[in-house]
């Protein structure tokens, strides 16, 4: 069984996050959005991001499930849905998402075990 396994760790600074949004140098349109209009937008940009790098990566290496693991989906549902909707959607069923429930853990293991066999094909 072939697995493309996604550890997801890391942050952006918050200027790099106010680029991503076309509007946001405009102050009158930067006054219209409240905060958890630019928190769901930063959340939805950077999952699409990850779903999007998730499905090529397994489509050019022939993998039919991505195991997602790492603390940024951590309760957050609302991520896991995306990403596994997206995988669905653009791979037309072919790519399935899958998710751990100690996600923070495995990606922890992964890590490990990496440092541990230097060998091991990324």
């Amino acid at each position: 069984m072939n697995m493309f396994i996604v550890v997801l760790s890391f942050a952006m600074e918050v200027k790099l996050l106010h680029t991503i949004f076309g509007h946001m140098p405009n102050p009158e349109r930067r006054a219209e959005a409240s905060k958890e209009d630019l928190a769901r937008a930063s959340l939805v940009t950077v999952t699409n991001n990850i779903g999007a790098i998730a499905r090529l990566s397994a489509s050019i290496s022939g993998v039919e499930r991505v195991l997602f693991v790492g603390n940024y989906l951590c309760g957050n549902e609302m991520s896991m849905q995306m990403l596994a909707y997206a995988m669905e959607y653009w791979s037309q069923g072919s790519i399935k998402a899958l998710f751990l429930k100690h996600e923070g853990y495995f990606g922890a293991l992964g890590a490990m075990l990496h440092k541990l066999d230097p060998d091991i094909q990324q």
